[in-house]
């Protein structure tokens, strides 16, 4: 797994984004020595690694706020300790027109491993993938039954 930007290069990062011209030495040095920058034809220019590295830090900010909503709704719909689900149902249930797939999916996974929820596979299709509450979930509370009073007769 790649390592996650540091605060000196994310600055350094946009501000070349912004004007390339304007960065400073120290920036430079920053980005250069962690093979983000590269020169061109005298020139600098951020390379591949750079651009895949400030995308998947926007995908990292995305998921840190889309986890809490999709927990909610997949804990919503899983109201039982045997309860489960698709993550289609819980895509549904939070807006297929405000998540992708891969955003629900992505959050799921994280979820999977801080362990409030866990998947289970039916089979040896991967389609087949199913999710349960895990074991740092939130305990189920249980419904209250009223009382009823025997009609005696």
């Amino acid at each position: 797994m790649a390592k996650p930007l540091t605060t000196e290069q994310l600055d350094a990062l946009i501000q070349a984004g912004k004007s390339m011209k304007k960065i400073t030495r120290l920036q430079v040095f920053t980005l250069a020595t962690t093979g983000l920058l590269d020169v061109q034809d005298g020139e600098f220019v951020l390379t591949g690694k750079a651009e895949r590295a400030v995308k998947r830090h926007t995908r990292q900010i995305s998921l840190q706020k889309n986890i809490p909503v999709i927990a909610e709704a997949a804990l919503g719909v899983l109201d039982t300790d045997d309860r489960m689900c698709n993550h289609r149902e819980i895509w549904n249930r939070v807006g297929r027109d405000n998540f992708t797939r891969d955003e629900v999916l992505d959050s799921l996974r994280a979820l999977r491993d801080e362990g409030v929820l866990r998947s289970v596979k039916l089979s040896g299709n991967n389609f087949q993938i199913v999710w349960k509450r895990g074991p740092a979930a939130p305990a189920v509370a249980v419904p209250e039954f009223e009382a009823v009073d025997k009609i005696e007769g």
